[in-house]
């Protein structure tokens, strides 16, 4: 355990030379200020604008996980072939010390995102319906659902470059946006992009002070347990692949 500390430190420091932290920071500021300006003076519901809000966050989550994951691993890439996260005595510890930064960092923008949205849509446009207590949990929702894309897209930078990652992320944010439509009523549930998506949306509409609950064609029992064993079954293999890789080569 204190190696992992160790190695998360050590990576903490490489923030200084990436632009990964402005990412993950100037990103969700840009979506507020263009939303809360678009929103002041548009004539749609409040809850509309927060269901359209958090769908588009949820929409783009594939594509902006695919660029930090690939900037993660990029420099180490670089800096020979990972070999000096490979030559550790614990294989996985530094692998997982990197992961578990880019979950962090992924949760920290995502509440920052959703809150500092929330946040400007009560005190500065005072319209939204909800409290921020509603936004916070918006949040982890997301999150939670995309721990699957971030295990996946940090697999695909590794093994396959940024290329791959990037552009699957950005095929993904369209597959998601896809699967919001009445195409995706019942396939939602075993595609992990549209999870995101699917969740966030069920929850404005049913789970935000709402006496209704989810009818069955929603399917959010079976997803909530597709969600659960697929991100256990993928942290599961991409610790076995770690385990058993042996580096790039100039094959790869």
């Amino acid at each position: 355990m204190i190696s992992f500390f160790r190695y998360l430190k050590a990576d903490m420091l490489k923030l200084r030379r990436q632009p990964m932290l402005l990412v993950h920071l100037f990103v969700p500021l840009l979506g507020i200020s263009i939303f809360l300006a678009y929103y002041s003076f548009t004539p749609y519901l409040p809850t509309s604008k927060v269901e359209g809000y958090l769908q588009v966050l949820a929409v783009s989550l594939p594509t902006l996980i695919g660029i930090v994951c690939s900037m993660a691993t990029d420099q180490e890439a670089a800096a020979g072939k990972f070999q000096q996260l490979l030559t550790s005595p614990v294989k996985l510890l530094p692998f997982l010390s990197k992961f578990s930064l880019l979950l962090l960092l992924g949760l920290g923008s995502v509440l920052l995102a959703s809150v500092g949205f929330g946040t400007g849509f009560i005190y500065l446009l005072d319209e939204s319906p909800y409290s921020l207590g509603f936004y916070v949990l918006a949040a982890c929702i997301l999150f939670s659902a995309s721990i699957f894309i971030y295990a996946f897209h940090f697999f695909m930078s590794v093994r396959f470059g940024k290329g791959a990652s990037i552009g699957l992320g950005i095929a993904e944010s369209l597959l998601s946006a896809l699967l919001l439509t009445g195409l995706g009523d019942h396939p939602w549930i075993y595609i992990p992009c549209a999870w995101a998506s699917r969740f966030v949306t069920i929850w404005v509409q049913y789970g935000a002070g709402s006496a209704a609950a989810p009818p069955n064609v929603m399917q959010l029992d079976w997803g909530i347990g597709y969600c659960a064993l697929g991100t256990l079954a993928i942290m599961v293999l991409l610790g076995l692949w770690i385990w058993r890789w042996e580096g790039q080569n100039s094959l790869e």
